[in-house]
């Protein structure tokens, strides 16, 4: 069962909210999106349809109090002074839609139909996945021809029981793309990090089918070493805490209020036998492996989005190499050896150094070991064309700026 995405506008001005009739024709004078029709009813709640990114969505929107519960994730950095706004607001403009056949598309579509309807946003609370994004973030990723990230999509939380270390590990955010939502049971505090790359790499692996694997159901997911795979499944949270003590967090006790529905727990087959006998593993049978650079596998899809988004955002880039006190990595797509290729994979995407930057190409310094390119090693030095980037991060003295978090240097 699909559930409505809800997220919830905070304006600078709450004047702008009052009149349906103004909200409504912002939208109608939108470019990006196409007001089908419309009706408002008497509590004042707007009903209407629209056309964007070439599919057609059913919205509703009306002003509600906000009161922002106290696990929502901020997901952006916020200045000091946006922050106590954000805190003292009371009206937001609350916006539920039910998601397409593309969840990314979905997605991106909602926060354009934000933007157009609620000008000069401090804030959006994405209630469906329990986090805060900034209104400068927002505007530019709406204003963006590239969907955001899929980690926009869900929000991983990482929920400790105190003394015994044992964390449980869970998503928000899934369900409105008609996915179970996921967790691992019985992480612990030393690797729940680990694990949690496991959920973000599988949760954005899932938001690219037409349907999701079925429980039991086998998917290769990461390399651990170059002979040990990891291929993960999913358990119904149902049967999944039948193999932990009852009051263990995250077991039956805790299922009574919430996280008893579209639920799934992450195991692994350990061993190839084990997929024929559905002898699934937790994930932690692969902890030691985790914290030596096990290569996990994004598809073509997603590298496609990163590489996009890389090239459209270029300018910020390359702004910000002007000033000696960053540090920028740049990370390009090489072809794979001969004998490594296949219809799937032509090419290992991998991390250089920026060390200068060039008509329409970039001199960089490698900073790992290929797996599939064996003639180059750490510190080999080449030019590559801007069209070879798929992905690119900028370090300040302050932090670390991806292409998501260019907002912040606007």
């Amino acid at each position: 069962m699909k559930e409505k995405s809800y997220m919830i506008a905070v304006p600078q001005n709450v004047d702008v909210l009052k009149k349906p009739a103004d909200i409504m024709n912002r939208l109608s004078e939108s470019f990006d999106v196409n007001l089908i029709s419309h009706d408002c009813g008497f509590d004042g709640t707007l009903q209407f349809t629209v056309d964007a990114n070439g599919e057609e969505y059913t919205l509703e929107a009306r002003p509600i109090e906000i009161e922002i519960p106290q696990m929502y994730r901020t997901q952006h950095f916020f200045p000091d002074i946006d922050i106590e706004f954000i805190s003292n607001a009371e009206i937001g403009l609350l916006v539920s839609m039910e998601f397409g056949k593309e969840p990314l598309e979905s997605y991106h579509a909602q926060l354009k139909i934000i933007t157009e309807m609620v000008p000069d946003i401090v804030a959006v609370i994405d209630d469906s996945s329990e986090k805060i994004l900034s209104g400068k973030w927002v505007k530019l990723a709406a204003k963006s021809a590239v969907p955001p990230a899929p980690r926009y999509i869900y929000t991983v939380q990482a929920v400790s029981s105190g003394d015994d270390g044992c964390v449980w590990l869970h998503s928000h955010g899934m369900n409105r793309c008609g996915m179970p939502e996921l967790e691992i049971l019985d992480s612990a505090k030393e690797t729940y990090q680990e694990h949690y790359n496991v959920i973000e790499t599988l949760a954005n692996r899932l938001l690219e089918m037409e349907e999701p694997i079925q429980t039991g159901e086998p998917l290769f997911l990461a390399r651990m070493t170059e002979e040990i795979p990891m291929v993960v499944t999913l358990i119904d949270w149902k049967e999944a805490v039948e193999n932990y003590p009852e009051d263990m967090l995250g077991g039956r006790k805790d299922r009574e209020e919430g996280h008893n529905q579209n639920t799934c727990a992450v195991y692994v087959y350990a061993q190839y036998d084990d997929i024929e006998k559905r002898n699934y593993s937790p994930v932690s049978v692969f902890d030691e492996f985790m914290k030596d650079n096990p290569l996990y596998m994004i598809s073509t899809k997603e590298t496609e989005r990163m590489k996009k988004q890389a090239r459209e955002r270029l300018d910020y880039m390359i702004k910000a190499f002007e000033n000696k006190d960053n540090k920028i990595i740049v990370k390009i797509g090489l072809e794979m050896d001969e004998e490594f290729r296949d219809d799937q994979n032509q090419h290992e995407h991998i991390w250089f150094e920026l060390q200068e930057v060039l008509d329409g190409s970039i001199k960089g310094a490698l900073i790992q070991e290929p797996y599939y390119v064996k003639d180059m090693h750490e510190g080999s030095v080449g030019i590559y064309d801007f069209d070879m980037i798929t992905d690119w991060l900028i370090y300040t003295r302050e932090r670390r700026l991806t292409t998501d978090d260019v907002y912040l240097l606007a």
